[in-house]
């Protein structure tokens, strides 16, 4: 068993001259974590362990597009032109997610720059993913030679009738939209795109996806996500994670129905009414960004307003695991809240649960580190 860590020549030098032996013979049992801090506490070094990939809730989660609650009406077409749109379908289907079979995707997967096909295995079986395979799936409705990047100019003439408060065309500021529009911006960005984090700005790729939609043009959904796949690829990126849990889950159950189902399955989030109550929450006084309220709200294209009564279509049929809750609406205000950030993606009672569980999980870490390392030093004492 041999670890290699950076300056591992001092590292190897410090643990001869305090051990007496090679730790290319240590015993198996002992964790990699464990044999990092040990050897870390005596030479004073950073090592650096194995990259662990991780989940990420609040990317690729599957959107609740019902009638907006009571005190929200404003966004019954934003809900409407949803659920009518080209991204309706990649929206709402929320499948059962095997997280064996998205854990041995990313694990297995290999690619090499140029490469128009992720090939992996998951269970034993070989499965490929390509930018047709997302096209077939998805249902964007788009063709590979359509555009996934629009000039600064032509997305910037959308964005201000869409009331943006920006001086400069993209990266968007979502929080100087309109809240009609920010909603929109937020909801692409957590449910199709491929961030992990930093979800307060959208790109010009990102942006000219969010405009298509709006204007009815032409853009490649298809191949924005299978680019966003593509760099997580493990052959390519040795910090890769878990990345698009839900829209793999699909793929593969179409391309490859006879995969053994596992019993563990990941308990991926879903953005639902809760998304309203944010809206109507002050924002803070110190935020750097602000919305102002210069512009009035123009509801066009896809979003425009609804001239006559349109019952918003039900949600696809969903997974039983991941039926929500319905949160009451909040109590409504008379002035506009224009500053929030919206999150929408847990109620307070879920981010509470969420932080016990976390606390749980951090005090079982540390205790299994310390007999980790209590164990490695009987060890090394023989």
């Amino acid at each position: 068993m041999c670890f290699i860590f950076e300056d591992s020549e001092i590292i190897m030098y410090q643990f001869n001259r305090v051990y007496g032996q090679n730790f290319e013979i240590l015993n198996d049992d002992i964790s990699v974590s464990a044999f990092i801090r040990l050897l870390c506490a005596d030479t004073g070094k950073q090592a650096k362990g194995p990259h662990v990939p991780a989940w990420e809730k609040t990317m690729n989660i599957a959107c609740y597009l019902s009638d907006p609650p009571k005190g929200f009406e404003t966004y019954k077409s934003l809900m409407v032109g949803l659920n009518t749109c080209r991204l309706a379908h990649s929206l709402r289907e929320n499948p059962v997610i095997c997280e064996d079979w998205i854990k041995d995707f990313w694990e297995n997967s290999t690619a090499k720059k140029g490469d128009s096909v992720i090939k992996s295995k998951v269970r034993g079986t070989e499965v490929s993913i390509s930018e047709q395979d997302i096209r077939d799936v998805l249902l964007f409705g788009d063709v590979d030679d359509d555009p996934i990047e629009y000039s600064k100019e032509k997305v910037m003439d959308v964005l201000i009738k869409m009331s943006y408060e920006g001086a400069t065309p993209p990266p968007t500021i979502k929080k100087l939209l309109h809240p009609y529009w920010r909603l929109l911006a937020h909801i692409y960005l957590v449910c199709i795109s491929g961030n992990k984090s930093g979800l307060d700005k959208l790109t010009l790729k990102q942006t000219s996806a969010m405009v298509s939609v709006v204007e009815g043009w032409k853009y490649n959904y298809s191949k924005s996500v299978f680019d966003d796949m593509f760099v997580n690829v493990k052959t390519l990126n040795k910090k890769y994670w878990y990345k698009f849990p839900r829209f793999i889950q699909m793929i593969l159950e179409k391309k490859s129905p006879k995969l053994p189902v596992t019993v563990k399955t990941y308990d991926a989030k879903m953005m639902n009414h809760s998304m309203f109550t944010w809206i109507n929450q002050k924002s803070r006084d110190n935020v750097g960004v602000k919305y102002e309220n210069k512009r009035a709200l123009t509801k066009f294209g896809t979003f425009a307003e609804i001239q006559e009564a349109v019952p918003t279509q039900i949600n696809a049929i969903v997974a039983e695991e991941h039926d929500v809750e319905i949160i009451e609406p909040p109590v409504s205000v008379q002035e506009p809240i224009e500053n929030v950030d919206l999150i929408g993606i847990e109620s307070e009672e879920d981010i509470r649960d969420d932080k016990m569980m976390e606390d749980e999980e951090e005090d079982e870490r540390v205790d299994e580190s310390e007999t980790e390392v209590e164990t490695m030093k009987k060890i090394l004492q023989r």
